[in-house]
């Protein structure tokens, strides 16, 4: 690939995902699906000239096919639906001898959108991916930004990458711009489960620093045997890798219930590209193309304007949006404030139950991000919150407090403020041999030794918190960058 040191022979991928047009090696064996084309360094061994990206078609998946065959377009048959808007990804490969294209040309014949490489590894950045974006908005397209991943041990590697990206592409806040993609198809060694936490420490970086929903690209056997098939990412926007010549993708790897985009070929040619091209289409209007463009408002955006309860409880927004402690993003506004993350969605909280979390540490602590609205308990009266380390419940008899760990568990199987133990009086304190928490009519107690929770009666200081800090730990500071709501009443 254009812009690499002479000779650089980086580690390659049993499987390369995409052998693009643009940076290819060649690939070591066919995906019977997919023989997704490789958006990494440039050829593996040191050849003065790259190869071109993709040598061996779909259909080549003969011994025929590993004697290089030359790249075919579209095999004829089915394809995708021509009213999906189509587009195309481009790296330094579309650039021979370092020529511009025409993206004007590219524009006429139908193309809507292009996501141009960015970025690989920690130093690698296109050559052409500034000139290229700028060149495409001004000719009408949609635009978007890919890294190629190169996972590593350790894990911040994600992190380092996923900076450099951001420094490379910018924020994509801006109208016409599709959120950063992550390009997923090397292990770089790592186990399934090291490269599930490596790809997640990415993304959530990246969804942090742009406030949106980045999209993952893989193809199907790389998800399932190098991943071990997890759907811990189905939330993600999922750019899905597979040439079967056929309408439709076909079944979807790691729990996705549908797909954003669709590369379906990387034989594709298109006027004022010199080679062939991958192209894709993205599911499934224009309409969905424009949406998915909108870089000008967040996630927390999107959720505030459209309305509801909450964000009419929430009052008018205050600030600027920020990264959160823990991953995601923040908004304060004039009676509350509203989490986001991909796992997570958009939640706002408002009243004592914010102040009670932000007391504890907000997105930093123990509970992490809140994964509902304010709601109502079960209790009259009472209302409840829950994130994804507990719950917080509020009634203006007994406060906000918290409950968590295995003294939830129980609590819930029990019938939570429903119960015979009522509501909460205390957050969850140190006891001799473990940690308990006080509610109105009785007390649940976790014995360390054991790992049990044991019911026990009303003592004669139910109510009242015992001395010393909150959960037996100083309560963490709201070091999420988000101050207490200015209308917050404490319970």
């Amino acid at each position: 690939m254009a812009g690499q040191t002479p000779g650089h022979v980086p580690p390659r991928a049993p499987n390369p995902r995409r052998i693009r047009a643009s940076d290819l090696t060649p690939p070591h064996r066919a995906d019977a699906d997919c023989l997704p084309r490789h958006r990494g360094l440039p050829a593996r061994s040191a050849l003065p000239i790259p190869l071109p990206r993709r040598l061996l078609s779909i259909a080549a998946l003969t011994a025929a096919a590993l004697t290089m065959s030359g790249t075919t377009g579209v095999a004829q048959g089915a394809a995708p639906s021509p009213l999906w808007p189509r587009g195309i990804d481009v790296a330094s490969w579309q650039h021979p001898g370092g020529g511009p294209i025409d993206w004007t040309a590219a524009r006429a014949s139908g193309v809507s959108f292009v996501i141009i490489k960015a970025t690989e590894g920690t130093n690698y950045t296109n050559p052409f991916f500034v000139t290229d974006r700028d060149a495409a908005t001004r000719a009408g397209l949609v635009v978007g930004a890919y890294h190629y991943a190169r996972p590593a041990q350790p894990l911040s590697t994600a992190v380092d990458q996923a900076r450099h990206f951001i420094a490379v592409s910018g924020l994509t806040r801006t109208a016409g711009h599709l959120a950063p993609v992550l390009d997923l198809e090397d292990t770089g060694g790592l186990d399934p489960r090291a490269l599930a936490a490596w790809t997640r420490a990415f993304l959530e970086e990246v969804e942090s620093a742009t406030g949106r929903a980045p999209i993952l690209y893989t193809y199907r056997s790389f998800w399932t045997g190098k991943v071990a098939d997890t759907h811990d990412f189905a939330k993600y926007p999922f750019w899905f890798a597979i040439y079967n010549n056929q309408a439709t993708p076909g079944w979807l790897p790691g729990g996705w219930p549908n797909w954003a985009l669709w590369q379906y070929t990387s034989g594709g040619t298109v006027p004022g590209i010199t080679g062939n091209v991958d192209m894709n289409v993205l599911c499934c209007t224009s309409t969905a193309l424009a949406a998915q463009a909108d870089g000008t408002r967040s996630e927390i955006e999107k959720w505030y304007a459209a309305g509801g309860p909450t964000q009419a409880a929430l009052g008018a927004k205050v600030g600027v949006e920020n990264p959160a402690g823990g991953g995601g993003r923040w908004q304060q506004y004039a009676s509350g404030l509203a989490f986001w993350s991909v796992a997570t969605g958009v939640h706002g909280l408002y009243g004592p139950i914010s102040t009670k979390y932000l007391g504890i540490g907000g997105s930093n602590s123990f509970l992490r991000r809140p994964v509902s609205d304010i709601e109502i308990a079960s209790a009259p009266g009472a209302q409840q919150a829950r994130f994804q380390g507990g719950w917080i419940y509020w009634h203006p008899l007994t406060g906000a407090h918290e409950v968590h760990g295995r003294i939830l568990q129980t609590y819930l199987s029990l019938g939570g403020t429903a119960s015979g133990l009522g509501l909460p009086t205390t957050d969850e304190y140190s006891v001799p041999g473990g940690r308990e928490s006080t509610f109105q009519h009785g007390r649940l107690r976790w014995d360390a030794a054991t790992n049990k929770v044991t019911t026990l009666p009303a003592a004669p200081t139910d109510g009242v918190p015992p001395a010393g800090p909150t959960n037996g730990v100083p309560p963490a500071a709201p070091t999420d960058g988000v101050p207490p709501a200015a209308s917050a009443e404490r319970g």
